[in-house]
């Protein structure tokens, strides 16, 4: 019986995040590209900012991450909850084409600290994410002074942030990406195909 349940509960957290991916993925595309014209970023969102528009989109970036990063579904909800702290704490810092990918990289890999028992290192975020280890540290740093470092999610913010999800995926009909088999990211070319496990270097 037990085990019966478990499958059951596991089949529905399965449905949950192939449908609610795509919805946080819409949200920050149509963030990014409200704010698409803002190309002076706050100073406090500095380390963020990329010099050039990463030629990798913000839905792509996110179903990247979720192929490789081997988080639990609720990071991702958390990430998206640490991104609107971080936005409502901090006057004039704006989610844009030029610092998404970064926040979001760093976003999820707290959102794993916090939220899993067993997650992976700061270098194998950063070869997900494109970026170097020690620049990955140093965005983490950064993030958490942004949001005060308050990671808690209580119960309630994240039952009301994952409905909002839910009756919004309605809407979504791209398909998100699934975990593959662990299959970490190697070093290598900048431009990088979606389904290539290879760290997008120069691209962010």
């Amino acid at each position: 019986m037990c085990n019966q349940k478990d499958d059951e509960a596991a089949q529905s957290e399965a449905q949950d995040f192939s449908t609610f991916v795509p919805v946080i993925a819409s949200v920050l595309t149509h963030i990014t590209q409200r704010n698409k014209e803002i190309t002076i970023t706050s100073e406090k969102l500095k380390l963020f900012h990329s010099l050039k528009v990463p030629p990798i989109g913000t839905s792509d970036y996110l179903n990247r991450i979720v192929k490789y990063a081997y988080c639990s579904p609720e990071c991702f909800i958390f990430a998206l909850i640490y991104l609107d702290r971080l936005i409502t704490a901090n006057k004039n810092c704006h989610i844009t084409p030029y610092n998404v990918h970064r926040l979001l990289i760093t976003s999820v890999l707290l959102a794993a600290k916090v939220r899993d028992d067993t997650y992976y290192s700061n270098a194998y975020y950063s070869a997900i994410g494109g970026i170097s280890n020690a620049e990955i540290n140093k965005l983490e740093g950064a993030f958490l002074v942004l949001v005060d470092f308050d990671l808690f999610v209580s119960r309630e913010t994240y039952d009301q942030y994952r409905t909002y999800l839910m009756q919004h995926s309605s809407a979504q009909d791209a398909p998100a990406a699934q975990p593959s088999s662990k299959q970490a990211p190697q070093q290598g070319a900048a431009d990088m195909e979606e389904d290539e496990p290879q760290k997008v270097a120069a691209a962010v």
